[in-house]
């Protein structure tokens, strides 16, 4: 089924694409030359350099595609992954020192760190996208789950199990959501 849906989707022209920022995945030569050495003397720098490249050519994202109902990434041949936008919660800009960047959270609390040649374009086009999937139903349903999440995050009145209400508040997340990644 999955298999289906992306050649489907891949038949279809999609809305928008950007290529990823850098052409040039220095990881993956580096690893190549460390390939070409252990040939020449050390099979455990071959074994290495070949691990090390296959994995730079399957988790470096070479171009971004926006369809009408899914993210697409395009990996290094043959990893294409897909990221339909019921899975999207949504999108944030991130100003570094390196340059900006777009973050895209996903429903389950996951973040994808998208480095686009042209991050504002992209960034428009995926929330006129993300806009025209959900309709007008985005905004309610959001504000839906932002009213049960401040309803969860207030302490109860009365004492739980003989626990005064400043001691049943709950750990906070140790997660730290302004990381850049």
């Amino acid at each position: 089924m999955i298999e289906y849906r992306r050649m489907e989707q891949m038949q279809e022209q999609p809305l928008h694409w950007d290529n990823h920022r850098t052409n040039l995945n220095l990881t993956f030569i580096f690893a190549l030359i460390v390939a070409v050495i252990g040939i020449l003397g050390q099979p455990v720098l071959f074994v290495l350099g070949i691990g090390v490249a296959i994995y730079s050519w399957l988790t470096n994202p070479k171009q971004y595609l926006i369809y009408r109902d899914a993210l697409v990434i395009i990996y290094g041949r043959p990893r294409i992954k897909s990221y339909p936008f019921q899975e999207i919660s949504h999108l944030e800009t991130l100003s570094l020192p390196i340059g900006e960047r777009l973050r895209v959270r996903m429903v389950n609390g996951r973040r994808i760190m998208l480095l686009t040649k042209d991050p504002d374009t992209f960034r428009a086009k995926l929330d006129e996208a993300l806009d025209a999937f959900h309709g007008e139903q985005r905004g309610t349903d959001y504000a839906k789950e932002n009213e049960l999440d401040t309803a969860i995050d207030t302490p109860t009145e009365k004492p739980l199990d003989g626990v005064p209400p400043e001691e049943n508040l709950g750990e906070s997340s140790s997660e730290n959501d302004n990381v850049p990644y």
